[in-house]
This record gives C-alpha cells, sequence and structure tokens, in this order.
C-alpha cells in the first residue's frame, strides 16, 4: 500500500528530471517512516542521491524538442491577444513621427535648392552686368542696354545695376542723337531717367533731343503735347516722365489731370482722384478734371459723386459728349431702378438738358409733375428750359452771322448778330462781338459802347476792356485828320484778297497788336489758312475824311437803328449797308514819336504793312540803343505782328525793366504774353 503511494507521488514528477524523481523517492521514504515507527529502525542499503555541481549541471531544455516523452510549453496568452486603442495610438504616434521627419527633410532640401538657384541667378545677373560692361566699353550699347536689362530683370532690386542700366541708356541715346535720330534719342533718354529719375545728364540730353525735334523743352504745353503722343502710341511711362516734368515747369490744372489720366491708366483710381481734386484747385472751371473726377467715381462705384462732378464738367465745356453720355446714363438707370421717385425723373430731365436734349428734358419735367405736382425745383427747372431753347435760337443767329461776315456781307452778319444780342441783351460774347464787327465796319463809336457794354456784362472780359481803353485813348488823343478816299472794291477784289489792306495814314505801334480776334469757326478756314485779323483802322469801303465826334450815344442794334433812324443817320445806314464807313466817321488817329528819325522810318514802313523791314531797321539800329526801351518796345511789337511772339516778349521784357514805370509797356507785355499762351494752348477765350 505504501509503495503504491510512493509510486503516485513520483508519477506527478515529470519525467525527464532526475532530480525531481530522487526527491520524491526520499520522500516515500520519510512518509514511510513516519507511517511505520518499526521501519526507522531498518537498515537503509539504498545509495546515496548523487550530488551534481552548479557546472555539471545539464541544461534543461522547456522547447519540447529535447525529449520525445517531454511535453511542450503551454502558449503564451499574449500570442493572440487583440489590439486595442493603446496600440492604435501608439503606432499614429509612430506614423506622424516618421512623416514629420520626412518633412522636416523635405524643407532642408528645398531651402538648399533654393539658395543654389538663388546663388546661380545673381551670378547670372553678375555675369550679364559684367557683359553688358564689356560691350560698353567698346562702343556697343545696344549689346550693353540688352545685358543691364537682363541683369535689372534677374535682380530687380539691385541699385548697382539700375545705374548701369540708366547710364547705358544714356550713352546710347548720346549715340544716337549725333547720328541725327532725336526721336529715338529722345526714347532712349525717357529710358535712362525711367532707371534713375537723378541721372541729370539724362534730362540735358532730353532737353536738347526735343531741341532738335524742333520744340522748346523749357515750355510746359510742348511736354504735354508729347506726353500726349507717347500715351497714344502706349508708352505710359514715357508719357508720365513728360507730364511730371510739365508739372515740373508749371503746375496748372491742365498737368494735374493729365496726372490724374495716368493714374487711371496704371489703375491707382484713388490716386487719380486725388490728382483730380488738386486740379480743380488750381482751376474750379477747367471741365477736363471734372470730367476725369466722375469717371474715377464710377470706377470706385459712387454714382452719386459721379454724377455731381460729370454735371459741372458738362457745364464748363459744353461740347464734351463723353462726360454727357455718361451723366445722362447714370440717371437713366436711377429711373429704371425707382420709376416713381420723381428726383430721379428731374435729374435726368436735367442731364438731357445740359447734353442738349431739350425735348428729352421736357418730357422728363412732365413726369416729374405727375408724379409730384408741388416739387419746389419744377418751375426752376423749366425756366431754365426755355432760356436754353432762347439760347438755341439765339447761337444760330450767331453762326449764321460769322458765316456772313466771313463771306463778306458784314450788313447781313450785323443784322443776324443784332438778332442773337437783342434775345440775349445780357451775353457779353454777343456784345463783344458786335463791337469787332462793328469796329470791322468804320463805326468806332457804337464799337466802343459795344465794348464797354460787353464789360459792364462781364468784368472778367479782359479783352473788351482792352479794346474799349485804346479806343477811348485814341478818342481823347487824336486830332481830326482825314482819310483818302478809296473806291469800294468789288466782291471779285474781296475775293482774291484775303486780307484787306491798311488804308490809314499814320498808325501808333500798339494798333498793329490790339486787332480783334476773327470770328471763330468761319466756313473755309483751315489750320493751314492765313488767320484774318482785322485792325480797328479797316474799313470796309470807301470814306470820307471828317472829324471824328466824341461818344455821347448809347449802343444801339443794326435793326434798332434801321427802324428808328433820323434823317441825320441816313449816311450812316447807307455805309453799313453797304459794309464800309459812315461818311462822317474817322478812324482814331495815330501818332508816333517824332522825336526819333528811327521811330519815324519805322512809322512810315508800319503804314504800308511792311514789318518786316520795320524789324529790320530796328535789329540794325538795337546795338546802338540797347538803353533805348522805345526801340525795343517798337521791335517787340512789329515782331508780334510778324507772328514771332517769342522773340516780341523777350523785347516787351527788356522794356519794361528798362522803363518799369511806363504803363503802356507793361499793359503790352501782358496782352502779348496772354496771345503767346492761347497760341500755345489753342485755345481762344
Amino acid at each position: 500500500m505504501m509503495s503504491a503511494r510512493v509510486e503516485s507521488q513520483t508519477r506527478v514528477v515529470k519525467k525527464g528530471s532526475k532530480t525531481l524523481s530522487c526527491f520524491a523517492t526520499a520522500l516515500g521514504v520519510m512518509t514511510l517512516a513516519s507511517a511505520c515507527p518499526q521501519a526507522l529502525a531498518t537498515k537503509l542499503n539504498a545509495k546515496p542521491l548523487p550530488r551534481f555541481s552548479t557546472f555539471d549541471r545539464p541544461a534543461k531544455d522547456f522547447s519540447g524538442q529535447g525529449s520525445g516523452n517531454a511535453d511542450p510549453m503551454p502558449p503564451s496568452l499574449w500570442a493572440n491577444r487583440k489590439p486595442d486603442y493603446r496600440d492604435e495610438q501608439k503606432r499614429q504616434k509612430e506614423e506622424e513621427a516618421q512623416k514629420a521627419q520626412a518633412e522636416v527633410q523635405k524643407a532642408e532640401k528645398a531651402k538648399q535648392e533654393q539658395v543654389r538657384a538663388i546663388k546661380a541667378l545673381q551670378q547670372e545677373a553678375i555675369n550679364a552686368n559684367n557683359t553688358a560692361v564689356g560691350f560698353g566699353r567698346v562702343g556697343r550699347w545696344a549689346e550693353a542696354v540688352s545685358q543691364h536689362e537682363k541683369a535689372c530683370k534677374i535682380d530687380p532690386g539691385n541699385e548697382e545695376f539700375k545705374r548701369n542700366l540708366s547710364a547705358a541708356y544714356c550713352k546710347y541715346g548720346e549715340q544716337r542723337l549725333k547720328q541725327g535720330d532725336a526721336s529715338g534719342a529722345a526714347h532712349l533718354f525717357r529710358k535712362s531717367l525711367g532707371a534713375a529719375s537723378n541721372n541729370a545728364l539724362a534730362g540735358q540730353g532730353l532737353s536738347q533731343a526735343i531741341k532738335k525735334m524742333g520744340l522748346d523743352p523749357a515750355l510746359a504745353d510742348n511736354r504735354i503735347g508729347l506726353g500726349d503722343q507717347l500715351a497714344a502710341g502706349g508708352d505710359l511711362t514715357g508719357a508720365t516722365l513728360e507730364y511730371t516734368l510739365a508739372m515740373q515747369l508749371d503746375p496748372c490744372a491742365k498737368t494735374y489731370t493729365k496726372m490724374g489720366d495716368m493714374s487711371v491708366r496704371f489703375g491707382q483710381i484713388p490716386n487719380a482722384v486725388s490728382w483730380y481734386r488738386q486740379a480743380i484747385v488750381k482751376d474750379a472751371g477747367y471741365g477736363p478734371a471734372h470730367r476725369g473726377m466722375g469717371f474715377a467715381y464710377m470706377m470706385l462705384k459712387d454714382f452719386t459723386s459721379a454724377a455731381s462732378a460729370l454735371r459741372k464738367a458738362v457745364i464748363a465745356s459744353g461740347d464734351d459728349s463723353a462726360a454727357g453720355q455718361a451723366l445722362v446714363e447714370i440717371w437713366r438707370k436711377q429711373v429704371a431702378t425707382q420709376p416713381t421717385l420723381a428726383e430721379n425723373h428731374l435729374g435726368l430731365g436735367t442731364a438731357l438738358q445740359l447734353t442738349g436734349d431739350l425735348d428729352g428734358a421736357e418730357s422728363e419735367y412732365m413726369k416729374v409733375e405727375q408724379l409730384d405736382r408741388q416739387n419746389p425745383q419744377l418751375t426752376p427747372a423749366r425756366n431754365s428750359l426755355a432760356k436754353a431753347r432762347k439760347h438755341r435760337e439765339a447761337e444760330k443767329h450767331r453762326e449764321a452771322a460769322e458765316t456772313f461776315y466771313g463771306q463778306g456781307l458784314k450788313r447781313e452778319a450785323l443784322s443776324e448778330l443784332a438778332q442773337a444780342a437783342m434775345m440775349e441783351p445780357n451775353n457779353a460774347r454777343y456784345q463783344f462781338q458786335m463791337g469787332e464787327f462793328l469796329e470791322g465796319a468804320g463805326d468806332y463809336q457804337n464799337a466802343l459802347a459795344a465794348y464797354r457794354k460787353s464789360v459792364l456784362i462781364d468784368p472778367k472780359n479782359e479783352e473788351g476792356a482792352r479794346r474799349m481803353r485804346e479806343l477811348m485813348s485814341q478818342f481823347s488823343q487824336g486830332q481830326n485828320q482825314q482819310r483818302p478816299q478809296q473806291q469800294t472794291p468789288s466782291p471779285e477784289s474781296e475775293k482774291a484778297r484775303p486780307q484787306l489792306q491798311r488804308t490809314v495814314q499814320q498808325q501808333p505801334p500798339q494798333a498793329q497788336i490790339t486787332a480783334p480776334r476773327a470770328p471763330q469757326n468761319q466756313p473755309g478756314n483751315s489750320a493751314n489758312s492765313q488767320i484774318y485779323q482785322k485792325n480797328m483802322f479797316e474799313g470796309g469801303g470807301a470814306a470820307q475824311a471828317g472829324e471824328a465826334a466824341p461818344f455821347t450815344g448809347s449802343f444801339a442794334t443794326h435793326d434798332d437803328r434801321r427802324e428808328g433812324e433820323t434823317t441825320g443817320d441816313t449816311g450812316r445806314r447807307d455805309i453799313l449797308e453797304r459794309g464800309g464807313e459812315a461818311p462822317n466817321s474817322t478812324p482814331p488817329r495815330a501818332t508816333a514819336k517824332t522825336e526819333n528819325p528811327i521811330l519815324q522810318q519805322v512809322a512810315a514802313l508800319e503804314m504800308r504793312g511792311d514789318f518786316n523791314g520795320a524789324v529790320e531797321i530796328l535789329k540794325n539800329a538795337l546795338p546802338n540803343n540797347l538803353q533805348n526801351p522805345d526801340i525795343h518796345h517798337r521791335l517787340g511789337l512789329d515782331l508780334v505782328n510778324l507772328g514771332q511772339t517769342s522773340e516780341a516778349l523777350s523785347e516787351l521784357r527788356i522794356a519794361s525793366a528798362l522803363d518799369p514805370g511806363n504803363r503802356t509797356y507793361a499793359e503790352d507785355l501782358a496782352r502779348v504774353l496772354k496771345i503767346h499762351q492761347r497760341s500755345l494752348t489753342g485755345e481762344n477765350k
């Protein structure tokens, strides 16, 4: 029974382990001894247990492959465990770390490549600049400019490259100027200033090129004209440069407006509005500035301000069709948006009236009456429309008068202009033109009255005041002198002569520059035709000698004289109908200084209309009379009659400087300055 228990305990131990088997045997003996005390006395003859050293102990194999009878190790429970959120988070962190590391490496690589590319471009720019310098040393400026442009394109912020490009352009321009290509040289000098605006040599070269083109670079109007040509050709940079130089020469409303136009072309609308504002400050009545302001506000979607500016533009320049069309279009859109609002129809009616569509304006005012009969602005609007219709009729008579006058039909011209003056008696322009017509017909007394009335209506009418002063001065100082009779020229001879001959015995030197302007817009006039200017002493027909009675009556129109004339006026009426002078009217006597024989010779030549001969005598006498203001003054006046206003201004300035207290010199200088300015700008006021 005991042996069975020992065997059962021994089988529990693994069969492959000898140590465990010995332990089980010893345990079985001890158990047997405790169970049978008598057995303790029994002598055991078993062999002692073997003792193994640590070094002699065989290695154990737990893989289950060493012994065929050994059982394999049970599998671990972690082998088949499913991954949870912790494993997923760990995996994501590892992937993100790998991606970040890859991005860092990629960015570092791109940065290194960019640095290498920049260094390569810089080196390429340096090489191009050096190549250009080499071309410049041998005078090959075209190639030098090309290489300098390449260097500036690669490195636009390099100031040294810009200076080199400007210098190359300047040298190339000098080369072209020596070859006679003034226009091409001017273009290159502008390019030079565009690259470096402080290049003084380029500025001087540009002025020389413009002189070679036949223009004065010191005149702002010439610079503006060049800018207009460049802008029309698409060279906006060159045009801006010319406008800037013109503004430096003459900071007027015109130059500021041109700068605003350039800002619009470059898309800088707020900057353009600023330029237009400065132009309006210079001249509140300059129409192009208001027009530009209106268009700029339209681009900014500020239609209220745009309508206000365009309205001022149309008022300032009635023939500005672009501003008028834009103004009408703005109000049409307002009417389409709110057709039941009376103010919109009123605004559209005003716009149509300003642009000349009087019937359309009347239609809109009728709609205003239907929508708001008590509108306080309706009555003034209709009164203004009535005046506009009346002015249109008066303008028709004025245009007819100018046509008749240009054809030599002075009686018909006076009749038509008188009707225009009766329709608008407070029109200063009609009164001044009436004075011109009457003066040309020889009626100096009524011409003086017409000039006086034009000045009373418009105190700013300097031309009318000048003509009035001269006529009054001649009346006050003149002695009665007869004019030789002439036969009334036939219509054929009138057509053959482009300009009436002067028939006076003596003329004051200032009489030649005070000739009234010929009526504008005459049929047959062209830019190349001779400009016709009448002198105050020119008449259309025969005139008998007689004394000029002082002016005592008031001005009456041609029709009024015909309707209410007396017996004593019959002779005057007949002469006016023939287009000549009245028998009893004599032009104001012209007196010349007699103490100087040179001026006597000049006066004789001036009476014959030989201004070239007068100028030649005065120029020959000038070296010995440098301190004589009369010689300078008379030379300036004769140069004006020859159309040489630039030289005339120089002589008149010298005369005024030599005798600053002489009022006549100062007035003549001011008049010639105004004539010169108008000839440059093409304006006729």
